[in-house]
């Protein structure tokens, strides 16, 4: 009679064990591939952050590098020619935007300064900018016969440009150096 009642009791179960676990693993594997995306994401963003990252190194060195031509003793010739990279003033360099369309390859230097882990080595454009100003004693105000007495000054904006791993990251800085 034991068996007679097993067999019915098997009878009586619907399977629900079974589709309460079916569930179950699906939820695991819905939240399993959440994990895997999110991890991927944040390996491209850190990719990212690394390549716009060794972009605003190589930009920096083209910085120091049109810098430390300023401070020789012999500064380059600066003329209308942009061809060289020595130019200047150019009208509309100082606007945003400016540098985002300017023609890099004809119109910058370019130096191998060894740099590692970026798409090409960084360029660099130097502007010579006179300006005028009133000289002024110490405590002194600005009066009728002070504005007579101007110098001229010459300031130099040095305007770079580096790339990361990829071409697709660039980054434009620029410094003013007076001499």
């Amino acid at each position: 009679m034991s068996q007679i009642a097993g067999i019915q009791s098997m009878q009586q179960q619907r399977g629900a064990t079974l589709i309460v676990g079916l569930i179950m693993v699906l939820l695991m594997t819905i939240v399993g591939m959440a994990a895997i995306r999110g991890s991927s994401m944040q390996e491209l963003m850190a990719g990212n952050l690394r390549d716009r990252n060794l972009a605003f190194q190589a930009a920096e060195a083209g910085l120091r590098q049109g810098e430390s031509i300023l401070s020789s003793l012999t500064p380059p010739v600066f003329d209308n020619d942009v061809s060289d990279g020595y130019t200047t003033e150019m009208d509309g360099s100082t606007q945003s935007g400016f540098w985002d369309t300017y023609t890099w390859a004809s119109g910058s230097q370019q130096q191998d300064i060894g740099l590692l882990w970026v798409s090409q080595q960084p360029q660099f454009v130097i502007e010579e900018v006179t300006t005028s100003s009133a000289v002024v004693s110490e405590g002194g105000a600005i009066d009728f016969e002070t504005s007579l007495k101007t110098e001229e000054r010459t300031f130099y904006r040095v305007t770079s440009h580096g790339f990361g791993g990829t071409d697709t990251s660039e980054v434009i800085l620029q410094s003013t150096y007076k001499k």
